[in-house]
């Protein structure tokens, strides 16, 4: 027996589990905690010692092919089991004797997804006589999308030709110090596998400066870590290596394939020595990146794969030329590993990002002819924005027909999901998300699965939150909500609205859970609708932040520019400037876009009726979250009739909508300040005060001819 909490007077229930699989380990301390938190005694035994003599209930996590717990299950009674795919499970009750409550994987992490599973159920709704239940994954590989900074002198992305010491991004800058924290990943992964994810994919410039040795180059490893704000920690590259080892094994044991992805060329801790530049010409170059490669899985024996993106710093080359760029690289690098190590394999990922499919493939071919390694692409499906249209249609548009490329060449691609959409806001629809998925194209024959995260932001814990409880806490279990939608849903797209209800009256039993969940629906609506307004044009994250209206380039987002610009390919949205001509079609109008806007964010503010929450809580501060969504797209059906209005000369109805715009934006920014501070941003501009775009904000109701004594503002 591992382990007994002594609890006087209470039911004694058992949990056995393989004590040597870290997946069932997880899940058994799940269960455990689940089963004490609601009064019971529990102990913990591994699986081997599981007999007909135990005398009380018990939870049971096994593989279906265990032949003991198997057989242990048929002695009570159980019915034959289905056959159960890779991640799958069930969860059965027995009755002969004392109830006994089995989860059977098809793999060990469908056994662990069953764990999980019967922890929720226990935690949401108590210990019930029975626990049946069968779940098997609809995406197999429903990954993580992560930005990693090394150190400021090894950064992760944040554009091209920057120096080493341009480093902008108040979370990036924080990440350095937390990416080398142990404990941090271990509780990133425990939350993200709570939530399904399976797959994880660090993203960085460069990263073998900061994860191997190579002896021919003794000198690019960079030694120690350099953060920001006096950050300084003391660790050669052999303690990095082992660091890393450490992550990626924790990563394996809660059940994620470990992805490394890069960007191209970049050097850094190499670039000036031994000649190596950032040049695709260079052979010195090309020589050390193929070392780098076959030295990177010769280090991390748990490393799944490597993904590399062709472009961003490789000059003005052709398609064919950075193929067999990246070929004599990472590719020639990884087949020299792989033609060594037959027995282990391995997933080479080329991105679509800057590349040509045929060229690549063809470039390629040696390497995704041998047998132990899958070669995979990777197309950025929503460019930086997930959170517009649910049908994106990008991937047969932007590098012409991706799906039937792929179908040609016999290949799969991951589809990358960007959210460079919200940093602070906590969104939650689950609906939009079951819509998103179902419509990926060519599913089964095409996608091999996604990785969702940001390039503008690297979440790690909590520091922009104004609120005590917030404190502390990771960025993900803050915005739990949103993570748990992708993840959950991506795995099982059956669950219903009321498995989400009652997951928020079991986290805030103090609320009425389901007016709740609607208002979180609706509000969470109303920034996707503008998005998809402007999305065609403004594609990137440099181009278009829907928080704070803005981006990089352009500053504050005019009602001028918002009538030059076009929904995304996919959309049956109206561009302003067509509605303004009234030369839609059957294309749903610019006007109607911001009557559906409205009406999902008036309809979430009425939920919410008017008492104030208490910011200082978690449920304070998620409601405050609905009510400020709520604002945002009020503000945001305003501007698209005054962009609309003014398109078509109707000056009047343009400067009425830009007066109310001008409420619902003040509103929006006082609850903003109320619950978070400002920051700096990778890939927009910061936001140093709130209400920095008021003027802004302003003039477009006083261009009009707007009076300004005639608004009340909030503040």
């Amino acid at each position: 027996m591992d382990s007994v909490l002594n609890t006087e007077n209470a039911e004694t229930i058992g949990i056995f589990r393989d004590s040597e699989l870290g997946q069932q380990e997880f899940a058994a301390n799940e269960t455990k905690t689940a089963l004490e938190s609601r009064g019971f005694r529990v102990e913990v035994f591994d699986i081997r010692a599981l007999s007909h003599d135990y005398p009380n209930r018990k939870v049971v996590i096994s593989l279906k092919k265990d032949a003991q717990s198997l057989a242990r299950f048929r002695d009570e009674g159980g019915e034959p089991i289905p056959d159960l795919r890779e991640q799958a499970f069930v969860i059965r009750t027995t009755n002969t004797g004392r109830p006994s409550y089995y989860v059977f994987g098809g793999d060990v992490n469908g056994a662990m997804y069953g764990g999980l599973q019967l922890a929720e159920n226990i935690n949401v709704y108590g210990m019930a006589d029975r626990f049946d239940d069968e779940q098997s994954p609809d995406i197999l590989n429903r990954g993580i999308k992560y930005n990693v900074p090394f150190d400021k002198r090894s950064p992760t992305y944040y554009g091209n030709g920057f120096s080493e010491n341009d480093f902008p991004g108040s979370s990036t800058r924080n990440a350095v110090e937390h990416i080398w924290d142990i404990k941090f990943w271990a509780a990133m992964f425990d939350e993200l596998a709570r939530h399904r994810y399976n797959v994880f994919s660090l993203w960085t410039h460069h990263p073998f400066t900061s994860m191997v040795h190579l002896p021919e180059y003794p000198d690019v490893a960079i030694q120690n870590v350099e953060g920001f704000d006096g950050f300084f920690k003391d660790l050669s590259i052999d303690e990095k290596i082992q660091f890393w080892r450490d992550v990626m094994a924790l990563a394996k044991d809660r059940g994620f394939d470990f992805y490394i992805y890069n960007w191209n060329i970049y050097t850094y801790g190499a670039t000036g020595k031994y000649g190596i530049d950032n040049d695709s010409h260079n052979p010195e170059t090309v020589e050390y990146m193929r070392k780098c490669m076959t030295r990177l899985f010769e280090t991390y024996p748990d490393l799944t794969g490597f993904g590399v993106t062709a472009g961003e710093n490789m000059g003005d080359i052709s398609k064919e030329e950075t193929a067999r760029w990246t070929w004599a690289t990472y590719g020639q690098g990884l087949y020299d590993y792989a033609k060594a190590n037959p027995q282990r394999e391995i997933v080479f990922v080329h991105r679509y990002h800057d590349a040509g499919g045929a060229e690549v493939a063809a470039n390629f071919k040696t390497l995704h002819d041998l047998p132990n390694v899958r070669f995979d692409f990777s197309f950025k499906y929503a460019v930086a924005h997930i959170y517009s249209t649910t049908t994106p249609n990008w991937i047969r548009t932007r590098q012409g027909d991706v799906p039937a490329q792929l179908l040609e060449l016999n290949l799969k691609t991951w589809v990358e999901l960007r959210n460079d959409d919200f940093f602070y806001l906590h969104w939650g629809d689950p609906r939009f998300v079951k819509r998103y998925l179902a419509a990926l194209p060519e599913k089964e024959r095409c996608i091999r699965g996604f990785v969702m995260g940001s390039d503008g932001y690297t979440p790690t814990y909590v520091h922009s939150c104004k609120t005590e409880w917030a404190r502390g806490k990771l960025d993900m279990q803050r915005t739990w909500y949103t993570w748990m939608l992708w993840g959950r849903l991506a795995y099982n797209p059956h669950l219903p609205d009321e498995f989400f209800q009652d997951t928020l009256k079991y986290r805030y039993p103090e609320s009425d859970a389901n007016s709740l969940f609607e208002a979180w629906s609706h509000a969470s609506q109303a920034i996707p609708l503008f998005t998809e307004m402007v999305q065609g044009t403004l594609i990137n994250d440099f181009l278009w932040y829907p928080e704070f209206c803005m981006s990089r380039r352009y500053g504050f987002l005019t009602i001028d520019k918002m009538a030059e610009t076009v929904p995304p390919p996919g959309s049956n949205s109206c561009s302003i400037a067509e509605t303004a001509t009234d030369s839609c079609g059957d294309k749903k109008t610019a006007y109607r876009v911001a009557d559906d806007i409205e009406a999902h964010a008036a309809r979430a503010l009425e939920l919410l009726g008017d008492e104030q929450p208490d910011h200082n809580t978690e449920l304070g501060t998620n409601i405050g979250n609905i009510r400020a969504m709520s604002y945002l797209g009020l503000y945001f059906a305003e501007k698209i009739r005054g962009a609309t209005y003014k398109a078509a000369s109707r000056s009047e109805p343009a400067r009425n909508a830009m007066a109310k715009a001008c409420g619902y934006w003040s509103r929006y920014v006082s609850l903003m300040d109320t619950m978070f501070t400002g920051q700096d941003f990778q890939r927009t501009r910061p936001i140093t005060d709130w209400f920095m775009l008021d003027e802004d904000v302003l003039a477009e109701y006083t261009n009009l001819g707007g009076d300004v004594d005639r608004l009340q503002l909030s503040r």
